[in-house]
């Protein structure tokens, strides 16, 4: 039988199933783009989204769906008036009373996940409310007296109007939501059209892909590689003194957690330095009062124009790189078979880290030379550490 020539298939890296994932939601969810592209941004940042909007818009369905394509499972809870800690941290184990212990079965709740999914978030009471604050700043919840750190990614947040969270009394916890939209129903007659088909035939799109952890990790890892221009800078503060004068004002720590953003925003847009395109989403992110929103959306277009550095000064990837080949060059002067293993491991997990946040980068030829370089210096370094195990091997003998 003649033998069928099998067709290579092109390595898929997590930014690709990313937006592959995006594609998909969009394809399911009409009119949703904008917080599709939140929702991801808050993945790869690690950031907070709160969803505000009239009831029956499919702001529940559309964070299950995104939940039900990350690996590790997303907590879902519906607050109230009468909420208890228990209903989102896990209860109280009674076998561990007796021993005097107030330890919590918290696997299956928000502790244990790595997503969190809280609607009605605007009826949340008091008690909830301080453990949300320490929860979603630093990760941590009490658990027998001690903090105790949790694994969340990302906490969302669902309320039909954002007025309830405009008290003074809620104040702190708006403000750990980076992102705030607002979604409505569907405008568009042809859209509309197309959901009447799509409930009435019972044709739906649907997700297929499907993102791990790890892979969520490695875009992070290669979001902080994105280069921030001493153009972008400049104009991170030109912005801020002239939404200033509009009396639009910003904590310090949302101006530090835009800057995380933007980065993020070009590493989706497949960009390998921030531009001035990256920054129409700051408009989800700047405002106190929605009636804002068109003071900033006005500024920021004024910013379409900042284009690429043209490589003045030292690039963010040499400031990430060259701290890296100084600690594997400085191994590799070490034969002291007490520390030079050490120093070597190090150095080669700091290297293998790198080239693996790099290799999910647009493939620029500065990243394609420094991926050359890092891979010389692996193998260098595992060649120093098998000299040294030789050497000390004999030296036993």
């Amino acid at each position: 039988m003649p033998r069928t020539k099998s067709k290579s298939k092109t390595a898929c890296t997590p930014r690709d199933k990313l937006l592959r994932l995006e594609q998909e939601l969009n394809q399911m969810f009409l009119e949703r783009a904008d917080l599709i592209r939140i929702i991801l941004l808050s993945l790869l940042t690690r950031q907070h989204t709160l969803i505000f909007g009239k009831p029956g818009a499919a702001k529940s369905s559309l964070v299950r769906a995104i939940a039900s394509a990350i690996s590790g499972g997303c907590f879902q809870v519906q607050l109230g008036k009468d909420t208890t800690t228990d209903q989102l941290f896990g209860p109280i184990k009674v076998s561990e009373l007796p021993h005097d212990r107030l330890c919590r079965a918290f696997e299956n709740f928000m502790p244990g996940k790595p997503l969190a999914f809280l609607d009605e978030i605007d009826k949340a009471n008091s008690v909830i409310l301080n453990a949300l604050y320490t929860a979603m700043e630093e990760r941590l919840f009490l658990n027998d007296g001690e903090m105790c750190e949790m694994p969340l990614i990302s906490l969302f947040g669902a309320a039909n109007s954002i007025s309830q969270l405009q008290t003074e009394a809620l104040a702190p916890l708006l403000d750990r939501f980076l992102f705030r939209i607002e979604v409505d129903w569907m405008q568009s007659d042809s859209n509309f059209l197309e959901f009447v088909r799509r409930r009435a035939t019972g044709e739906s799109p649907f997700i297929t892909t499907v993102l791990s952890i790890t892979e969520l990790q490695q875009m992070q890892a290669a979001v902080r590689t994105i280069e921030f221009s001493v153009e972008a800078q400049e104009a991170i503060a030109r912005l801020r003194k002239e939404l200033a004068a509009e009396d639009v004002h910003a904590s310090d720590r949302r101006w530090g957690n835009c800057i995380d953003l933007l980065q993020a925003t070009a590493y989706l847009n497949g960009n390998s330095e921030v531009t001035g395109a990256d920054f129409a989403v700051l408009k989800h992110v700047l405002w106190t009062d929605t009636q804002q929103i068109s003071v900033i959306d006005r500024k920021l277009r004024a910013l379409q124009k900042l284009k690429p550095s043209k490589g003045k000064g030292r690039s963010q990837l040499s400031k990430n790189l060259d701290p890296v080949l100084d600690n594997a060059i400085a191994a590799m002067r070490d034969f002291d078979a007490d520390t030079a293993v050490g120093k070597v491991a190090i150095a080669l997990t700091n290297l293998q880290g790198l080239k693996q946040g790099l290799g999910q980068m647009p493939q620029t030829q500065e990243i394609k030379d420094a991926l050359t370089v890092i891979d010389q210096k692996i193998t260098q370094l595992e060649t120093h550490r098998q000299q040294i195990t030789d050497r000390n091997f004999q030296a036993v003998i």
